[in-house]
């Protein structure tokens, strides 16, 4: 239980690292910069509540187990662009930020040859380097799963293209215990290969018979190389220690589970077999223990050790295996450390020596390193921070037994084994002596360390990996050690928002990155760096109609407006969000009026502020909130008293304001530039459970037109309407598991409404990709998947008017980018329609009209499940399929062309 609650409190002490100064270097360029910087850790409560908010199942207040999993598998059922032939207008191209790495909890070098790098982003998938980390390419393949948290490598003779990786982030990700969308796994991979390409092992899957949802959520991942005979690995899995003895087919639990188990794991392996895993405190099998033989294990753990312990992390010393280091968060017990959280955290280090027998008692030696661990350093950014346990790391440098590394937010290097504190430095993460309110990093590198690997050939060579991506120094024994990024091309970020110029044809991208600032790049070569002009967890921004203006914003609703120069970087800034403003969402929106660059709209809890003097705001250098235009609306008519979470403004005709809720309700406020408003509500006819408002899209050619996205699992996601919310029509079509939303379709994010010449294209950004489609149908709509962008979180799409821009901003994979038609949209438009399903729902039979000049060559009616009910040869132009014998429930059409296949979902009702 404690674990559950630390996810609430404890985890996001995680993210606090973020909330500084970040120096990344281009060419030696200094490109980051200081305008702000947090320290309040009242926004941890903001950041759960937000996404839970967001993903919950309605109902049930939680957000369903294993819902990852069965979101991509539903989302293979539906169709893409590549299957039908065609492309949604243009070519998607990745858009980076090409120089800036995402959260990175796997790396290894490979043993035959050195400059093989493979590294895993947390959502972002497997990136593999053949030139130690100058390039960089993915690995995963855009329909499978992007969780990557451990990998290891087989390095017996002959076996050594065999490499495991785990997924799923238990501790640390956006969604934690609690909130399981984001990075919830599924399985472990493999590749036979050398990282080349990957399949899941099927005995991990979830819901298979043998391991359930265990393999879910992988901590580590080892190999017994002492072995020829068998493929033995084992997996730290929360709550338990697995191993399997023919490469990962079948598995047997060796170590843990129980009615009650551990959340922490950890295990290790030494080159001659010897097994030794560490299981956190809460356990039934908790503790430290050896094995010999991997199936019978002696708990080590020395009586004197903390009686409370988190995680525990391993080092074992390559050069002396009978030697390992543990690595552990002990809850008031240990080292204390005051962190700049303003929070004492403790931990603890122990040595252990191997003797004889089974280790335990006198057959080991303990000593307690505890008191030598770095803290009272000159600044609470120096002192060692676990954050609740989640980024942590220890290594012994091969051929010194001396050089001890140890990582949390920073990164240490003791050489003397922390047996004092007189040589230990700070070598990582934050710059030292770093201290508010003008935070600095160290050069080149990043907080919230998780990984460490020496290059075989000189260990000195040390590659770091971070929650800000991978990293080299060429020698980490130096007196002032020199780090390298090595994040050009490892495109693994993650996206809350973005904005573009709407009004000027440029190339100008403003990205809000989770723990990683508000980004700006202007120029469309995917390989151009991204500067920072603002640091935090990046949330809205907006582009004033003159491109000269830049409003950017960062966690709990925090705005500035700033001038940049040419490079990017701020010339001149001020703070701006309105005093008296409070209850913000973690991510809070606020949208700039597209006819009046005067005109803002912030929300801030169930109110909304107004400020219609933007443009007379001076660039003063505060850091506080002001006053200055801001005026707070009222509670006048329907009015709301829920947390606002989506704002839009309409273009044709102007003033326009709409809102929506948490408690799915949607407001629309006329004249809303001036005086204080009636607030009309206008989807009083959807009624379900109370569902969050993701995003209100608006055409703007007419206001009357909107689309609406509910972002919650287990609830229908998308209405429309063309009279201004009188009736509401589903629109989900395709992208719903079945007609009432509920099942494993997928979390709707953002939609757009695009004019392209007389046409238009409707997109909307899921958690299984990008989709669009050019009719609008009510609960007929097919919606097809972007191909090039695969299953990916996709969060947010903007676009431009008079060229036909569009931006993606995807959770893992950065930003894509494409240019829309006319000619190709209208294309798409009278080709699109190959199938033409009726009636829908049925009830006995179905027809099917094929528009193409070619009929198809087989049809297959599917289940729900992808069981195949029904297949029909011999197509004729139009073909009746009897369907009497066939329950009632949601099926799925599928007519195979020579080139391509259309899907049909369809409902029977008897």
């Amino acid at each position: 239980m404690k674990k559950i609650l630390f996810i609430a409190i404890v985890f996001c002490l995680s993210i606090v690292s973020f909330y500084i100064i970040k120096n990344v270097k281009t060419n030696g360029i200094k490109i980051g910069k200081t305008i702000y910087v947090e320290k309040n850790a009242a926004y941890l409560e903001s950041r759960f509540r937000w996404i839970l908010n967001r993903l919950k199942d309605p109902e049930t207040g939680k957000i369903p187990e294993g819902i990852r999993r069965k979101e991509l598998e539903f989302a293979k059922t539906l169709p893409n662009d590549s299957e039908k032939g065609l492309k949604s207008s243009g070519t998607w191209v990745n858009r980076g930020p090409f120089n800036v790495g995402g959260r990175t909890r796997a790396m290894a070098l490979d043993v035959e040859n050195e400059n093989t790098i493979l590294a895993g982003g947390v959502s972002g998938g497997m990136w593999r380097s053949t030139n130690s980390g100058q390039t960089w390419a993915k690995v995963t393949g855009d329909e499978q799963l992007h969780s990557v948290t451990c990998i290891t490598q087989d390095t017996r003779a002959g076996k050594t293209n065999n490499w495991y990786y785990g997924t799923g982030e238990i501790y640390g990700n956006s969604a934690g215990e609690s909130f399981t969308a984001f990075y919830f796994g599924d399985g472990i991979y493999k590749s036979s290969d050398n990282g080349m390409s990957w399949s899941p092992i099927e005995a991990t899957l979830s819901n298979t018979p043998q391991i359930g949802t265990d393999f879910d959520l992988t901590w580590n991942i080892a190999i017994n190389n002492a072995v020829d005979t068998a493929d033995i690995i084992y997996a730290a899995l929360k709550g338990k220690i697995t191993r399997s003895t023919d490469g990962g087919e079948t598995w047997t639990q060796v170590l843990g589970g129980g009615a009650v188990q551990s959340y922490f794991t950890d295990v290790k392996i030494t080159s001659d077999g010897v097994v030794y895993a560490a299981l956190s405190d809460e356990g039934d099998k908790k503790g430290i223990w050896r094995s010999a033989n991997g199936i019978d294990w002696t708990n080590i753990m020395p009586s004197s050790f903390c009686s409370t312990y988190d995680r525990i992390v391993i080092g074992l010393n390559p050069s002396n295996e009978n030697e390992l280091y543990f690595f552990a968060v002990t809850p008031s017990c240990g080292q204390a450390s005051y962190t700049f959280s303003n929070e004492y955290e403790y931990a603890s280090l122990w040595k252990y020596t191997y003797e004889t027998g089974d280790g335990a008692g006198t057959n080991g030696t303990w000593v307690n390193l505890t008191s030598n661990l770095p803290n009272n350093l000159e600044s609470n950014f120096d002192n060692l921070n676990c954050q609740g346990s989640y980024n942590m790391v220890v290594s012994v440098q091969p051929g010194n037994n001396d050089v001890v590394i140890l990582g949390g937010t920073n990164l240490y290097r003791s050489t003397d084994g922390f047996t004092s504190q007189n040589n230990t430095k700070q070598i990582g993460g934050y710059k030292p002596g770093t201290n508010f309110p003008d935070f600095k990093i160290y050069e080149n590198h990043h907080p919230d360390q998780h990984v460490l690997a020496f290059l075989p050939s000189n260990s000195n060579v040390l590659f770091s990996a971070t929650d800000g991506g991978v990293f080299k120094t060429s020698d980490c024994l130096a007196e002032n050690v020199v780090w390298e990024s090595l994040n050009q091309g490892y495109l693994t970020t993650q996206v809350y928002a973005l904005s573009i110029d709407e009004n000027n044809e440029n190339d100008v991208i403003i990205a809000g990155f989770q723990d990683n600032g508000n980004f700006y790049v202007n120029s469309s070569d995917p390989t151009s760096s991204w500067v920072m002009p603002l640091n935090g967890d990046g949330s809205f921004s907006a582009i004033s109609s003159d491109g000269g203006t830049y409003y950017m914003s960062i966690q709990n609703g925090k705005i500035f407006k700033m001038t940049l120069d040419n490079g990017g970087l701020p010339t001149a800034f001020a703070r701006i969000d309105p005093i008296g403003g409070e209850s913000y969402q973690f991510i809070n929106p606020f949208v700039i009026d597209p006819n009046n660059d005067n005109v803002m709209y912030v929300s801030a809890g169930s109110k909304i502020w107004r400020n219609d003097s933007l443009t007379y705001i001076p660039l003063a250098g505060n850091y506080d909130s002001i006053s200055t235009g801001w005026f707070k609306m009222g509670v006048v008519g329907n009015y709301n008293s829920t947390e606002i979470s989506a704002l839009a403004v309409s273009k044709n005709p102007a003033n326009k304001l709409f809102y929506g809720t948490i408690a799915r309700k949607v407001f629309r406020v006329d004249s809303a530039n001036t005086g204080d408003p009636i607030h009309t509500r206008i989807n009083d006819s959807i009624i379900f459970p109370n569902s969050n408002v993701s995003c209100i899209a608006v055409d703007p050619r007419d206001a009357d037109k909107i689309m609406i996205t509910y972002s919650n699992y287990n609830t229908y996601s998308l209405f429309y309407t063309e009279n201004g919310g009188k009736w509401w029509n589903k629109v989900g079509g395709n992208l719903e598991y079945n007609i009432y939303g509920t099942g494993n379709g997928p979390s709707c994010r953002w939609a757009s409404i695009i004019p392209v010449g007389d046409s238009t294209i409707y997109y909307v950004a899921t958690s299984t990709g990008l989709y669009y489609t050019y009719h609008i149908q009510a609960d007929s709509t097919e919606w097809t998947n972007v191909s090039s962008i695969g299953n990916v979180v996709t969060e947010m799409i903007k676009f431009r008017e008079s060229d036909g821009l569009v931006v993606v901003g995807t959770h893992g994979g950065g930003i894509y980018s494409t240019k829309l038609s006319d000619n190709a949209i209208n294309n798409q438009v009278s080709d699109n329609q190959y199938v033409n399903l009726f009636p829908n729902p049925a009830n006995g039979v179905i027809n099917l009209e094929f528009n193409a000049t070619e009929t198809p060559e087989k049809v297959l009616i599917l289940d729900i499940n992808g069981k195949v009910i029904k297949s029909i040869l011999h197509i004729s132009k139009i073909q009746k399929i009897d369907l009497m014998n066939i329950p009632q429930g949601v099926y799925f059409c599928i007519s195979q062309f020579k080139t391509h296949k259309e899907i049909n979902k369809f409902v029977i009702l008897k």
